[in-house]
């Protein structure tokens, strides 16, 4: 993505590649390890990261609210903001591997009184269902638009996750952190949704130059 881009004209000569994994766990074992000089990471809010000795951090944001995606005919697809008790009656859709999202979700709808259904699958499964109408799903607010759903933030913004650069000692961290950076915001830039969160909460990823 544009992290990569940015990575290899920022360090020229530089052997880069990029790995995905939808366990941070994994990603930081893999960092600890050697085979990664550096890992991006999110930790669900209230479900702390274990981080392995030794390895150093940057926070790219503390605090990132997680939007929801609904099938453009749900009801609440119609509303700005939607809140958590608009979709008491739809079953969520998680993804069990990605470290920390299933209790996350279920600590929230818990303290909001809900208890809607929530299955398990991952991304493709979820987008599937939730374009027919049979569920929602948390996601990232710098998702694309899709001409078949919608992506929405929650009221109050209680889904959450802190984002994370990991690396070992010795890394050039300032350079990878400083590409990041440009890349996330340009990201959220793009995703307008996002972009009017972030200038209504006066973050300076909403700044464009």
């Amino acid at each position: 993505g544009g992290w990569l881009r940015r990575l290899r004209v920022a360090l020229p000569g530089t052997d880069i590649s990029l790995r995905v994994d939808v366990s941070a766990h994994e990603l930081l074992r893999s960092v600890a390890a050697g085979r990664l000089d550096v890992a991006f990471v999110h930790e669900v809010e209230g479900c702390p990261l274990t981080l392995p000795e030794g390895l150093e951090q940057r926070v790219l944001v503390d605090r990132e609210p997680q939007f929801i995606s609904l099938s453009r005919d749900h009801p609440a697809a119609r509303r700005r903001v939607v809140e958590l008790g608009d979709l008491a009656g739809d079953p969520w859709m998680v993804d069990p591997t990605v470290d920390g999202e299933w209790d996350g979700v279920r600590r929230v709808l818990g303290a909001a009184g809900l208890n809607p259904p929530v299955l398990h699958g991952d991304y493709l499964t979820a987008a599937s269902l939730v374009v027919l109408g049979e569920a929602v799903a948390p996601c990232q607010p710098t998702s694309g638009p899709r001409d078949d759903m919608v992506i929405r933030p929650l009221l109050g913004d209680p889904l959450a996750v802190r984002l994370l650069l990991v690396s070992r000692p010795g890394t050039d961290i300032e350079v990878v952190y400083a590409q990041l950076e440009d890349a996330y915001r340009d990201a959220a830039r793009r995703a307008s949704g996002y972009h009017e969160w972030l200038l209504r909460h006066r973050s300076p990823l909403a700044r464009t130059s």
